[in-house]
């Protein structure tokens, strides 16, 4: 189908954008990569009269690694931040594994950081990455800036805290520790390419005697919103990881959700996937810290 629309216009700084949103207010649309925008304005699902596209202003596209945090910026596509050396062989990988995950190459070329948040899919793959990283969702609006931590950032299926008028700029994530490493896994009929039928990601700090002292749990493809597990954490800190603790702790991450079943896959069989999933993902996460020691 054609898609509709009066203007696309592609400012080349913050300031031009923030005059075409306020000019338009809700009849226009923010896009970067334009994966999922371009096919919701070819069917016709989203009717706006201009649309902005962001991937031009410079700022946004930006990664900076420091020696306590990482800052992203929200246009940076998905196929180079996966294959970014210096972010690959960093504290924070797991960012750059998890968008290695996201679709087909095609559609990494093109995805970006914000979008792939902004989007506010249940199941999208970079989410769980930065729940585990205590992300904080950098955002710019006429307001002024504000700094918002991303379990807080999504309220339903589509649906974020943002304001309009406002842009993502960048996602910071904070120095993570050490002997601290993270794990993800997309469970997808058709791997990469396929929408997730649930995604585990896992973060396990150990001290110097191998108890933990940090524990962060993220779920997608579960509930309403991409989430965190925080009974889970909670029960893993000052434990050591024997089997009957990742046991545990993986049945209480498979009874804390209430999964739909839709045409991927039923609740019980996410339940299940979840309880499998999390006691590898602990196992895994544990094989990259002893791996680093």
């Amino acid at each position: 189908m054609i898609m509709k629309f009066e203007k696309y216009y592609r400012p080349e700084t913050l300031e031009e954008a923030f005059q075409l949103l306020q000019e338009y207010g809700d009849d226009c649309k923010i896009v970067a990569g334009g994966t999922d925008v371009v096919i919701r304005l070819k069917a016709q699902v989203l009717k706006v009269k201009a649309i902005i596209d962001i991937s031009a202003i410079p700022e946004l596209k930006e990664i900076r690694l420091e020696d306590d945090k990482a800052v992203i910026g929200a246009t940076h596509d998905l196929m180079s931040m996966s294959k970014l050396p210096e972010l690959c062989n960093s504290e924070w990988q797991i960012i750059a594994e998890c968008a290695g995950h996201v679709s087909s190459t095609q559609i990494r070329n093109r995805a970006t950081l914000g979008g792939n948040n902004c989007n506010a899919s249940p199941s999208a793959d970079t989410t769980p990455g930065l729940l585990i990283s205590d992300a904080v969702v950098n955002v710019l609006g006429k307001d002024g800036a504000r700094d918002i931590p991303i379990d807080e950032f999504f309220t339903g299926p589509g649906r974020t805290v943002l304001k309009p008028g406002e842009i993502v700029v960048s996602f910071t994530l904070p120095k993570q520790g050490d002997r601290c490493e993270a794990a993800y896994h997309k469970h997808a009929i058709r791997g990469d390419t396929d929408i997730s039928i649930v995604c585990v990601g896992v973060r396990i700090g150990l001290d110097e005697n191998d108890c933990v002292y940090k524990a962060r749990v993220a779920l997608g493809a579960v509930a309403p919103t991409p989430i965190r597990a925080y009974d889970v954490e909670k029960y893993l800190v000052g434990k050591k990881l024997t089997d009957d603790v990742i046991e545990k702790a993986a049945k209480m991450a498979s009874e804390s959700i209430k999964p739909i079943s839709d045409v991927r896959g039923s609740a019980e069989y996410r339940t299940e996937m979840v309880y499998v999933n999390m006691k590898h993902m602990i196992r895994e996460a544990v094989e990259k810290i002893n791996k680093r020691s």
